[in-house]
């Protein structure tokens, strides 16, 4: 009996061992299917994350884009502008060169005055030549008013493409705090 009670001791060592190890066993699955249930979570609440911030990204891109192209087609517009003022300053600039050779011209004929008062005693030819003077003055001061009406109306032409331009650049400021508008949602500003 001796050999019979010690068998179930061991019996029952082994059965309270292989208790204690199934225990064991479903504690560790236990603590397994938590942890792979916290994992599915944090996965998800990160994939989630991640999907709204590349919405959001490919929506800020998209305005960007757009903004872009407003941009663009003002920049196209000024250069326009920028070209047609660019052909009045030619203008202005030739228009300046005749006024400046019409000058000289009008100084070359002012010179002849003193000529005339030295020779009052040849007086009839020295008011001829006094007469075609004074009318090749009034040809130059005729070609004078023409250059100033044509820089007149050059300098009004500049004026309207730097108004127009003004306008552009106005256009281009409201595209630009258009394009920061997606960016004043965010609170890390």
């Amino acid at each position: 009996m001796d050999n019979n009670n010690g068998t179930r001791e061991i019996a029952e060592i082994v059965e309270s061992a292989l208790a204690d190890f199934r225990k064991g066993m479903e504690a560790r699955e236990q603590l397994s299917v938590r942890i792979g249930r916290r994992t599915t979570q944090i996965i998800r609440f990160g994939m989630f994350g991640l999907s709204v911030l590349g919405l959001a990204l490919f929506y800020l891109i998209f305005i960007l884009t757009k903004d872009f192209a407003t941009i663009t087609d003002e920049m196209e517009r000024m250069s326009v502008n920028l070209t047609n003022m660019e052909g009045y300053f030619s203008l202005v600039s030739s228009d300046l060169t005749g006024i400046r050779q019409t000058l000289l011209v009008l100084n070359d004929n002012i010179m002849v005055l003193p000529v005339i008062s030295s020779t009052v005693g040849n007086m009839d030819a020295s008011l001829a030549t006094m007469s075609g003077d004074l009318r090749t003055v009034t040809g130059q001061m005729a070609s004078m008013n023409s250059n100033m009406a044509s820089v007149n109306g050059n300098m009004q032409i500049m004026n309207k493409q730097i108004t127009d331009m003004n306008m552009v650049m106005g256009h281009m400021a409201g595209n630009v705090n258009q394009i920061s508008k997606p960016m004043k949602m965010f609170p890390f500003q």
